[in-house]
């Protein structure tokens, strides 16, 4: 039956003659064999019983199939050396398409738990990340990854960083639109042949039940993580939450009789593989890791690296007590912590920064009023803004008040109004064009010229739960792109921050004075 299962499931996905021609059947090799042969010889045998039309298209795909096997490729039933009860009951009946060929080495994973959006507070996991690879033989190792994993795009840059070779996996779910998917995958990568062997393309299940699906305590876990379990020789656990999927599959593979023993590693320390957690997984098999500087607390008070940089040969700025809320002359630009790249920064520094402990892996809302100071501008943003014009947001709100603006955005996993930021004379910015907002609803909205749409905002909105946000509390003005500040006059202009310490480390690049907030305000 697995012949016919399989012949059906390669027809589906576009791999085989449906019609005309013979074969009629699918030589089944044992797992872990090679198809493509047979599948090449049924297009040719296609292409030999058909009119001259079908013959022509028969043949070309014949011919791709001829130089994929050229190449190295393979199309296997299930993973080639690995025990198929073992690949059967963590990921069902799959076949696997390796379009550069099966890699050669000790296949290693490293798995972690989400840490959320503020990657640049987990010193102590991009430690132990950048230790693994470190540790890694480039002759021996292929780091295995697997998309829309935790640790996927970290664990693919290191390869790059220090030259590991990488297998990633790309698993799919199930169901027929899926199976053409997945084929159509297949013959795209045959026009770009030779590849390397950095990739495998594992089919859905060939079957929902009977002897080929996953066993059952398995198979409500995501596939991308339980694909890299079955098919990694090691697997190194980074960061573990309790009752999480990793912890879930951490058991599963410590429990099954499958894996080889002392496989499983485990990265040990309060932000990494909790006491909690670590102890039932050592008892169960696991293998302890403890990289030396690597597992404390994060130092929360230390100076900020990237103040190294602060030029020597500057005053430092003056740090002044808050203004008074009567008179408020200025209008507030408050700075956020950025979880991904900064602005005309590209993915791969960023990565880079994270993993190499370097500077510039600080995205704190300290770290871009930082970068307003050096750079003398302020980046506009269209994320928000109806009609997607870039703008700089500001607010009227005075320094003192607005601390009561301070709320956390749970669907955008971030704090609005964190006290840091600069201001700047009002006067000033509206000679540059910077306007208040036009609070109001759609007919608002479809009332205003062109000219004037970048300065609306709804007067409300609602949250999922039902919640209502009034957003005329925050006073917006908006300048229309980047606002530079260059030329701006030094007493119209001030920073803010949290705490005196950070003052003292920013004054050196600060050309305006600083408040403390923290300070009686």
């Amino acid at each position: 039956m697995a012949d016919i299962a399989i012949r059906n499931a390669v027809i589906e996905a576009g791999l085989w003659p449906a019609t005309g021609g013979k074969p009629a059947c699918l030589p089944l090799p044992e797992p872990g064999g090679d198809l493509l042969p047979a599948v090449w010889r049924a297009w040719t045998q296609q292409a030999a019983s058909l009119d001259v039309s079908a013959r022509i298209a028969a043949a070309v795909r014949a011919e791709g199939f001829r130089r994929a096997q050229e190449f190295g490729a393979r199309l296997t039933w299930s993973i080639p050396e690995l025990d198929p009860a073992r690949t059967t009951a963590w990921l069902g009946c799959r076949l696997a398409w390796w379009p550069g060929g099966v890699p050669n080495g000790r296949r290693v994973g490293l798995v972690s738990s989400r840490l959320g959006q503020e990657l640049d507070r987990h010193k102590s996991w991009f430690a132990v990340l950048r230790t693994a690879c470190m540790r890694l033989d480039p002759q021996q190792d292929v780091l295995v990854t697997a998309g829309q994993t935790a640790a996927q795009r970290f664990v693919q840059r290191c390869g790059r960083l220090f030259g590991l070779p990488i297998l990633k996996i790309q698993a799919e779910r199930g169901g027929g639109a899926v199976w053409r998917d997945w084929g159509r995958r297949i013959l795209a990568s045959l026009q770009s042949l030779p590849a390397a062997p950095d990739r495998v393309l594992l089919s859905p299940p060939l079957t929902a039940d009977g002897p080929a699906a996953v066993c059952e305590e398995l198979a409500g876990l995501p596939v991308p993580d339980r694909a890299i379990f079955a098919l990694c020789d090691h697997v190194v656990a980074l960061h573990v939450r309790p009752e999480g999927n990793v912890m879930r599959l951490l058991q599963a593979r410590l429990g099954s009789p499958g894996f080889p023993a002392a496989s499983v590693f485990l990265a040990l320390g309060p932000e990494l593989v909790r006491r909690e957690q670590a102890d039932e997984l050592l008892g169960a098999g696991g293998v302890g890791w403890f990289v030396m500087n690597a597992a404390g607390e994060p130092e929360r008070d230390q100076p900020v690296p990237w103040l190294a940089a602060a030029s020597r040969s500057r005053r430092a700025a003056e740090i002044l007590p808050c203004p008074p809320a009567e008179p408020w002359p200025y209008l507030t630009h408050c700075t956020r912590r950025r979880s991904g790249p900064w602005p005309c920064e590209n993915e791969d520094k960023f990565l880079d920064d994270l993993i190499l402990d370097r500077p510039g892996a600080d995205h704190s809302a300290l770290a871009a009023l930082w970068r307003i100071a050096r750079s003398g501008r302020l980046m506009a943003g269209s994320e928000f803004v109806r009609g997607r014009t870039p703008v700089v947001s500001l607010t009227a709100v005075p320094l003192r008040e607005i601390g009561r603006l301070r709320t956390y955005r749970s669907h955008l996993g971030r704090w609005d109004f964190e006290p840091y930021g600069i201001c700047i004379r009002r006067d000033w910015l509206e000679r540059r064009g910077t306007r208040p907002v036009r609070y109001g609803d759609e007919a608002t909205w479809n009332s205003l010229a062109p000219a004037d749409r970048p300065f609306f905002q709804k007067s409300a909105s609602h949250t999922a739960s039902g919640k209502r946000i009034d957003w005329t509390v925050e006073r917006e003005w908006r300048h229309v792109g980047d606002l530079a500040l260059d030329g701006i006059p030094a007493d119209a202009a001030l920073l803010f921050v949290a705490s005196e310490a950070e003052a003292r480390h920013l004054a050196s690049s600060s050309p305006w004075p600083i408040v403390v907030l923290s300070a009686p305000c």
